[in-house]
């Protein structure tokens, strides 16, 4: 055989030993994306199985007795809290106003962009009626928090207004901001003139005793937001449709 001939024998052996390769290369990056795939659906799986329960309070946002503030709730002395609205839990059929189921269908409307496909039954039963709040401020200050419900246990020990960070929680609300910004916790996802359902996954903190107010923080020097169903529950919740009644142990 020939140099040429050997050169030409190499080559062709040094070519089929990359194809091999390269599609050994193919055959383990698709076993990697698919073990990655089901780990990663298992671990959904997982994390939707633990148990959703309230660790704030008046998810529903209900008023005081004085009917001027959120039961359970601190709002920021520069921050003007009004309910605009009570849409009761019977169905439009049992009194359900058409003002009250028009405006639910664009909530869903809206996070439907979102989530398409949510409903969030507008003129259906609920478990509870639910309260819309308009949060407004126009000033700022060197601790710009807007509002938090306080710890469900608030009221058995002394001082108990913050949560708890030794469990995976989710804290979220439908929000919808008119003027300004916000950020964080509850609000985590907004959109300026969109009803969004807002949301944020939190692992346990690994710090002993560990806890966090869930208040989001005002971004603007003025501002004004629409919010209903704003709390944090244990668990993880990733879709609407799992919130609005969390089950609270007393």
């Amino acid at each position: 055989m020939s140099t040429e001939q050997q050169l030409v024998a190499v080559v062709s052996a040094a070519n089929r030993l990359t194809n091999t390769v390269e599609n050994k290369l193919g055959e383990i990056d698709k076993a990697l994306a698919d073990a990655r795939e089901k780990y990663e659906s298992q671990i959904s799986g997982l994390t939707r199985k633990i148990p959703r329960l309230a660790v704030t309070r008046n998810f529903h946002m209900a008023p005081d007795t004085t009917g001027a503030l959120i039961d359970g709730w601190y709002v920021h002395s520069q921050v003007t809290a009004t309910k605009t609205r009570t849409i009761t839990q019977l169905s439009q059929s049992a009194g359900r106003s058409q003002a009250d189921v028009d405006f639910m269908r664009q909530v869903q409307a809206d996070v439907s962009e979102q989530f398409p496909g949510f409903d969030i039954w507008a003129a259906e039963y609920w478990r509870n009626p639910i309260n819309v709040w308009q949060m407004k401020w126009s000033e700022g200050s060197v601790s710009p928090w807007l509002a938090f419900p306080c710890s469900i246990d608030t009221g058995r020990l002394s001082g108990a207004t913050p949560v708890s960070l030794n469990t995976h929680m989710t804290a979220a609300a439908f929000v919808r901001v008119v003027e300004g910004a916000v950020d964080g916790t509850w609000t985590t996802g907004n959109e300026k003139g969109k009803w969004r359902w807002c949301s944020l996954g939190m692992d346990p903190a690994g710090f002993f005793s560990h806890y966090m107010h869930v208040h989001p923080m005002r971004i603007s020097n003025s501002g004004l937001i629409e919010v209903m169903l704003a709390g944090a529950c244990t668990g993880v919740v990733n879709h609407p449709v799992d919130w609005g009644t969390m089950l609270a142990l007393g």
